[in-house]
C-alpha cells in the first residue's frame, strides 16, 4: 500500500492515519495534598464557563443545537491560553463531538450536573433521592473513561437561598452530595473523578462534608476578592476553586460597553486567584454573550437586574460578559463569533494566541474529492476551495478542527484531512441525512458565507489515477491498457461505510464481476472494490463506472490491450529546464514512470548522449512510481544556456520509453553579472536574484518567500547556495533565526539580499545591527514598514557592494562579480 499512499497524494484527498489512542488512564487528575495533578506536574486551572447557546436560544439544562458549535468554540478556549472548560448544562445523550474535540484541543473538563430540574420547595431533596443519584449515576457512566475528566460540581449555587430551592434543611443537600461521591466511586474505582459543589456566597465555603474534593465558588460581579478567599480559607480545609470570576463589559456610569474596563478588571482577578494559596485556579465568567432573542437594547438594560420577558427589543442573560460576541449569520443557530479584548488580555496572561485580524472566511466550492462532482453522500471526502481558510498548510489527523478552523454540514462538524488558505480536504459526517444541507467554514469563530451541499445515500466516484493491478502500484490507464480476465484494484470515496450489497461495475459498457467491496481502515473516506474485466471486453480505449442503488461514478478512462499489443515503458519528466552550476550541487530530476499495454516491473535508465562534464545518477524504477535521479555538473563543465539529453527507460521484454531532459549550466568562475531586484508591498511585492542572465529564485511574498531573502555565494569556487527566507513580517522568531545564519556565514562570504512584499515589522534592532556590521549596509538601520531594499555584500567588509531602497518603488542594483574573489 506504500504506492497507494503516494498515489493519494496525486489525487490531491491529503489522506492521513487516524489519530493516535486517548491518553492513559494514569494520566487522570487527581487532588494531592491541596493540589491538582496531572501524573507528575501541577495543574493550575485557567478555565471558561462554556456555554453555546446562540441568537434566539435560551441556555436550558441540556446543550441543545447544532454540535458544529463544539468544534466551532472548544479549539478557541484552547488557543487563549486555557486548560479547562466548565460546562453548566449536560452534555446530549449521543453526543461524541463534545468529548472527541475535548480531546484534540487539549482541554480538561469540569462537567456541572444541574439540579435545577429537581427544585421544589415544596419538597425535601431527599425525597427525589433515587431520581437524583439514578440520573447522576447514568451521566457519570457515560464519561467513566475520559482521562480529561476533572470532575463534577454537583449543583450550582444550591446552598445558596436553599429554600427557595428545597423544603428542609441544607443539610440533607450536605448528605445527597455525599451519596453522590459514593456513586461515582462505584462508577469509576479506580479513577474516580473529583466532586465539587458551587455557591455564590463566600460564607458558604464552610466545613469539609464528607465526599467533597474541593469548593467551586462562583464570584461574578467582584473587582477584588483577595480578602474574600483568605477568610474562605480560612473557613474550610478544601482546596477552592474560583469556578465564576469577572464582569460584565456594561458601564453603569456611562450607560454603555467598556470592554478595556473589563478586561482590565479580569486580568487583575485572574493574577489575583493564581497568586492565592489553597486555590486550584481560575474559570472565566462566560464564554459568549448568551442572547435569549435578538435586538437587545443596552439602553434599557440595568446590569444584574433580569430584564422583563415583555420587552420587545429582546434581552440576553448575561449582559455582555463573553469573550466572544455573537453575531447572527442569517442561518439558526450558525452564528459568527468576534473576540472582545477580554479574550485578548486573557490570552496575553496565559500565554495564548489572538488572531491577527479579523477574518473574512470564504469558500467558492464544496466538491466530491474524487469525481469533482456537486453531490457527496455521507462518509465520503470533499474537497473544498476558498479563501482564508488558514493561516498555511496544515495537516491533521482527521479531526473535527484543524487548530481554530472547522467545517460544517448540516450543523455536523465535519472531520478534516488538511488545511491550506485556499484548500482544505473533509469527510462528511456519518450521521448525514439525505437531502439539500448548508455547509460554512468557521476560522477563529467567524463563519463563512453559506453554501448548499446536496447528499445523497451513495455518490461512488473513482479518483484519478485511482485504478491498479492487483497487490501492486501499476497503474491502469488509456496508455497502459489492462487485458481481459485481469482484477483490478479500484479506489474510490461515496460508497460510505455499507452495505456494499448494490455495488456494481462496469466496463466498456459490460457488467464487470465484483470480487470485493468495503473500506480501507487505515485510509478514511476510501473505498475498494477489486472486479474482473469482462472477458468479451472490446479492445481499445474504454471506461470504468461503478454504480451503488442507481448512483453512477464518473466513467474512469481506461483501455482493453490486444493479446498482440507490445508491452512497452513510458517516461514523463515533469521540471522544464534544470538549472546546474559548474562545481555546485546536484540537482534533483523527477521522471514519472508508467507501463504500457501491461507492462509492470522495474525499469532501468541510461543515457548514452551525456553531455561532457555532466554526470547523471540513477537508481532502479518502478512503474507506478515518480524516479529521482540526480543530474550534476562538474567544475570544468562548459557553461550552456541550452543543454539537452536523451533519457532511456528499458526492461526486458519491453518497448523502451524515452524522455528530453533540458538543462542550463551557470558559471561559477569569470566576471558574472549579479542583479537583485527587490519590491515592498506599495511597490509591487518581489524579491529576485539574476545570475549571468539567469533567475535563480522569484517571489511576491505574501506567504513563502515574504521579508528578507538571502542567497550566500562561496568567494573561493563562486558556488551559490540555497536562498534562504526569513519572514520578518509574520513570524516573530525570523530576525533571530537571520541573525544565526548570518552568524555562522564563513568570513568573505558574498550574500545578495531582498525584501519582498515587507521584511521589517518583526526585524529588531539586533538583526538590523548584524546586517549592518557585518556585510557593511548603509540603510538597513533607516529601512521602514513595507520599503523596498536590496543589497549585494561581503562578509567583513566596511561597505556594501551595492545597496539601494525606496519607499514606494521598486529597487534593482547590478554588479559583476570576478569570481573567485581574493
Amino acid at each position: 500500500m506504500a504506492g497507494f499512499w503516494n498515489r493519494l497524494a496525486v489525487f490531491g484527498a491529503a489522506l492521513l492515519l487516524p489519530a493516535g489512542p486517548p491518553a492513559a488512564a494514569g494520566d487522570h487528575p487527581r487532588l494531592e495534598d491541596g493540589v491538582l495533578r496531572i501524573g507528575t506536574q501541577a495543574l493550575l486551572i485557567r478555565g471558561v464557563n462554556y456555554s453555546n447557546a446562540a441568537v434566539g436560544e435560551r441556555g436550558g439544562a441540556v446543550y441543545a443545537g447544532q454540535p458544529c458549535r463544539f468544534a466551532r468554540d472548544l479549539p478557541l478556549i484552547a488557543a487563549m491560553g486555557a486548560n479547562t472548560v466548565r460546562t453548566r448544562a449536560l452534555i446530549p445523550e449521543g453526543d461524541s463531538t463534545f468529548v472527541s474535540v475535548l480531546e484534540t484541543a487539549g482541554l480538561y473538563w469540569i462537567a456541572d450536573f444541574p439540579l435545577d430540574p429537581y427544585y421544589d420547595p415544596a419538597r425535601s431533596i431527599l425525597s427525589r433521592r433515587e431520581e437524583i443519584l439514578r440520573a447522576f449515576g447514568d451521566y457519570a457512566a457515560r464519561f467513566r473513561a475520559m482521562p480529561r475528566l476533572i470532575g463534577y460540581v454537583f449543583g450550582n449555587e444550591v446552598l445558596d437561598g436553599y429554600s427557595r430551592k428545597f423544603a428542609g434543611s441544607p443539610a440533607e443537600f450536605l448528605q445527597l452530595l455525599g451519596e453522590a461521591a459514593e456513586i461515582l466511586r462505584k462508577v469509576a474505582p479506580e479513577d474516580t473523578p473529583l466532586l465539587a459543589t458551587a455557591v455564590r456566597g463566600p460564607e458558604n465555603l464552610r466545613g469539609a462534608p464528607p465526599g467533597l474534593s474541593f469548593w467551586a465558588w462562583n464570584a461574578p460581579g467582584s473587582r477584588d476578592f483577595s480578602s474574600v478567599l483568605q477568610t474562605a480559607r480560612s473557613l474550610t480545609r478544601l482546596p477552592i476553586l474560583v469556578s465564576e470570576f469577572g464582569i460584565d463589559a456594561f458601564d453603569r456610569r456611562i450607560g454603555q460597553e467598556d470592554e478595556e474596563a473589563q478586561a482590565t478588571a479580569a486580568i487583575a482577578l485572574a493574577r489575583q486567584i493564581e497568586a492565592a494559596p489553597g486555590v486550584l485556579g481560575g474559570v472565566y465568567l462566560s464564554f459568549l454573550d448568551e442572547w435569549w432573542r435578538e435586538g437587545f437594547d443596552p439602553s434599557r438594560h440595568v446590569p444584574g437586574v433580569m430584564p422583563d420577558p415583555s420587552f420587545p427589543d429582546g434581552y440576553r442573560n448575561d449582559a455582555w460578559a463573553g469573550i466572544f460576541r455573537v453575531e447572527a449569520t442569517g442561518e439558526a443557530g450558525l452564528d459568527s463569533l468576534a473576540p472582545r479584548a477580554v479574550f485578548r488580555a486573557l490570552a496575553s496572561l496565559w500565554s495564548g494566541t489572538t488572531p491577527s485580524r479579523p477574518h473574512s472566511v470564504n469558500i467558492n466550492e464544496v466538491l466530491h474529492a474524487a469525481s469533482g462532482g456537486a453531490v457527496t453522500s455521507p462518509a465520503a471526502l470533499v474537497r473544498i476551495t476558498g479563501s482564508d481558510l488558514s493561516a498555511a498548510v496544515t495537516a491533521v489527523e482527521w479531526t473535527l478542527h484543524a487548530g481554530t478552523s472547522c467545517f460544517c454540514i448540516g450543523g455536523l462538524p465535519a472531520r478534516l484531512g488538511a488545511v491550506s488558505p485556499e484548500t482544505a480536504t473533509a469527510l462528511t459526517p456519518v450521521g448525514l441525512q439525505p437531502g439539500v444541507h448548508k455547509a460554512v467554514f468557521y476560522r477563529w469563530g467567524a463563519a463563512s458565507n453559506f453554501l448548499e451541499l446536496r447528499v445523497q445515500d451513495y455518490a461512488p466516484g473513482i479518483f484519478p489515477g485511482a485504478v491498479l493491478r492487483p497487490g501492486t502500484d501499476c497503474r491502469v490507464s488509456q496508455s497502459n491498457g489492462a487485458r481481459p480476465g485481469d482484477v483490478l484494484e479500484v479506489y474510490l470515496t461515496g460508497l460510505g461505510s455499507g452495505p456494499y450489497d448494490t455495488v456494481e461495475a462496469e466496463i466498456s459498457g459490460l457488467k464487470a464481476e465484483i470480487l470485493y467491496a468495503g473500506t480501507l481502515e487505515a485510509y478514511p473516506g476510501v473505498n475498494q472494490i477489486n472486479v474482473r474485466v469482462p472477458r468479451l471486453a472490446p479492445r481499445g480505449p474504454g471506461s470504468l463506472t461503478v454504480h451503488a442503488s442507481g448512483h453512477s461514478s464518473n466513467a474512469y478512462p481506461l483501455s482493453i490491450a490486444d493479446e498482440t499489443d507490445v508491452p512497452g515503458i513510458e517516461l514523463a519528466v515533469s521540471a522544464g529546464d534544470i538549472v546546474l552550476q559548474a562545481g555546485g550541487p546536484p540537482q534533483s530530476v523527477s521522471v514519472a514512470v508508467e507501463g504500457r499495454n501491461g507492462y509492470c516491473g522495474p525499469v532501468l535508465f541510461r543515457s548514452p548522449d551525456l553531455p561532457e562534464g555532466i554526470l547523471l545518477r540513477s537508481p532502479v524504477a518502478f512503474t507506478g512510481h515518480a524516479a529521482g535521479l540526480e543530474l550534476r555538473a562538474l567544475a570544468g563543465a562548459r557553461p550552456t544556456e541550452a543543454g539537452s539529453l536523451t533519457l532511456f527507460g528499458t526492461a526486458p521484454g519491453a518497448a523502451t520509453g524515452r524522455a528530453q531532459l533540458r538543462f542550463a549550466v551557470l558559471p561559477s568562475r569569470g566576471d558574472i553579472r549579479i542583479r537583485v531586484v527587490s519590491g515592498g508591498y506599495k511597490a509591487g511585492p518581489l524579491a529576485q536574484f539574476e545570475w549571468a542572465g539567469r533567475t535563480l529564485f522569484s517571489t511576491t511574498g505574501g506567504g513563502p518567500g515574504r521579508g528578507i531573502n538571502v542567497l550566500a555565494v562561496d568567494p573561493a569556487g563562486g558556488v551559490f547556495s540555497r536562498v534562504q527566507s526569513f519572514d520578518t513580517w509574520g513570524d516573530p522568531g525570523a530576525a533571530a533565526r537571520l541573525r544565526a545564519y548570518l552568524n555562522e556565514l564563513p568570513p568573505g562570504t558574498i550574500a545578495l539580499f531582498a525584501i519582498a512584499d515587507e521584511g521589517t515589522y518583526q526585524l529588531d534592532a539586533a538583526a538590523r545591527e548584524a546586517i549592518r556590521t557585518l556585510f557593511g549596509s548603509r540603510l538597513i538601520g533607516a529601512l521602514g514598514y513595507q520599503d523596498s531594499w536590496a543589497m549585494i555584500g561581503r562578509k567583513g567588509a566596511g561597505s556594501p557592494l551595492a545597496e539601494g531602497a525606496a519607499t514606494d518603488k521598486q529597487v534593482t542594483i547590478e554588479r559583476v562579480l570576478t569570481l573567485p574573489a581574493p
